[in-house]
């Protein structure tokens, strides 16, 4: 301890911290991560149940003409908290169709905001550090799919831990956007706003975190793009950098998010094109196309994702984060084009008490271990709420007639992180 702390006396006095300009040995990096708090955890979201727009035919299939991924009564025990069986919400005059789960229809902002509230008081309480919301911009498609209500609830919420659970949202790339270099500065006007919140999340001291989603799909629009509208990834990447600098800010620290999973595989064009690391939005590794439960066990997929990281990941010329999904077990999307069930899908099994704490603490472990490949120090899990698309930690709506929320997921996460200690 006494070397350790030698040791740190010795780099402020060399300026490594406050701004000085030496460089950050290996040794030495590890040996301030030993004297500093975890790594941060934030949590990617999916926000299709606030109950406007098409979240009420997608995901709950409360009313008809989507999906209904989660109308099945199997899946009813992945439904979110807030949620209630229909057939219990008399004070409601239901469609005539109305599907047997219920939330916020007609549309309540006011509920919107109380259940957005807990969702907070749930991650907050858990040690969460941050959510990552994803979505279009408002003005650039669609008023954004009504993804972004409940991030406007997150901001507009008065509670304390609405403080405490930091977030960003994504740069989202996706092609019917067809961006252009108009498109991209309305994105980021309608963004740097955000950016200037003291409740957007920022990593190394202070640097604004910025995750692109499919950033090889902005490169392709752009590419394509006519006349002066045209532009570069490089481009692209050093235009997000000069608004975030314009306005008084650090250079940012931009993430290329790539999905489902294999981001290493593009890390090379990423460096080139200048961004700070790489990531995956999903992360699965160690399932398998089978049927039903007759994939790998959640334990084994762990296994080999984390094998994925030591043998892909390190050194790959550009930092990363880590995948680090809380489940990937799709099959309420277990239909072909024509809406007709298939019989297999790529998964790996439901986890068993305690699966999740182990592989979260062996990704934080690994982050601390890896200063320089995971500089940012930090991990992403998919997801909090993409219930029906592989899993989701918020809590689940419990049985009819007391509703308990069931918090099995979300508090494998809190005890993980009230214990973790540096490996």
């Amino acid at each position: 301890m006494r070397k350790t702390l030698t040791l740190l006396l010795g780099l402020f006095a060399a300026g490594v911290f406050f701004g000085g300009i030496q460089k950050t040995t290996a040794d030495e990096a590890v040996a301030i991560n030993k004297l500093r708090r975890r790594p941060l955890l934030g949590v990617q979201r999916w926000d299709m149940f606030s109950g406007k727009g098409a979240t009420q035919q997608k995901e709950l299939g409360y009313l008809p003409g989507g999906p209904g991924f989660l109308r099945d009564s199997q899946w009813h025990n992945r439904v979110p908290f807030f949620c209630r069986r229909t057939k219990d919400v008399a004070w409601v005059q239901h469609p005539t169709d109305a599907g047997p789960v219920w939330f916020n229809y007609p549309f309540s902002q006011q509920l919107l905001q109380e259940s957005m509230d807990q969702e907070l008081r749930y991650a907050s309480d858990a040690g969460i550090d941050f959510f990552v919301y994803h979505g279009p911009a408002r003005k650039l498609f669609s008023n954004g799919w009504e993804l972004r209500n409940n991030f406007d609830c997150h901001l507009s919420s008065t509670i304390p831990e609405a403080k405490k659970v930091k977030l960003t949202w994504a740069l989202y790339g996706h092609r019917a956007i067809r961006y252009t270099k108009s498109k991209v500065a309305a994105m980021m006007d309608e963004t740097i706003d955000y950016i200037k919140s003291p409740s957007w999340q920022t990593v190394k001291d202070g640097r604004p975190l910025i995750i692109v989603y499919h950033p090889e799909r902005f490169r392709a629009a752009l590419q394509i793009a006519k006349g002066n509208e045209r532009m570069t990834g490089a481009g692209f990447i050093a235009y997000v950098r000069m608004r975030v600098e314009a306005i008084g800010l650090k250079n940012p620290y931009i993430v290329g998010c790539m999905e489902p999973r294999d981001s290493f595989i593009h890390a090379k064009v990423l460096k080139d094109e200048g961004y700070d690391a790489f990531m995956d939005y999903e992360g699965a590794y160690g399932g398998a196309v089978a049927k039903r439960d007759e994939a790998p066990t959640y334990a084994a997929a762990t296994k080999e994702m984390l094998q994925t990281c030591e043998q892909e990941y390190l050194n790959c010329g550009l930092p990363f984060i880590p995948p680090c999904p809380s489940m990937h077990y799709r099959w309420p999307h277990a239909f072909n084009r024509k809406g007709q069930p298939i019989d297999e899908i790529y998964h790996s099994q439901w986890p068993k008490d305690g699966d999740l704490a182990v592989r979260l603490k062996a990704v934080l472990d690994l982050v601390a271990r890896h200063p320089e490949d995971c500089d940012a120090q930090t991990v992403i899990m998919y997801s909090w709420n993409e219930h029906s698309g592989g899993g989701g930690i918020c809590p689940t709506m419990g049985e009819s007639p007391d509703y308990e929320p069931v918090t099995q997921w979300v508090d494998e996460v809190a005890e993980v992180l009230a214990a973790w200690t540096y490996p």
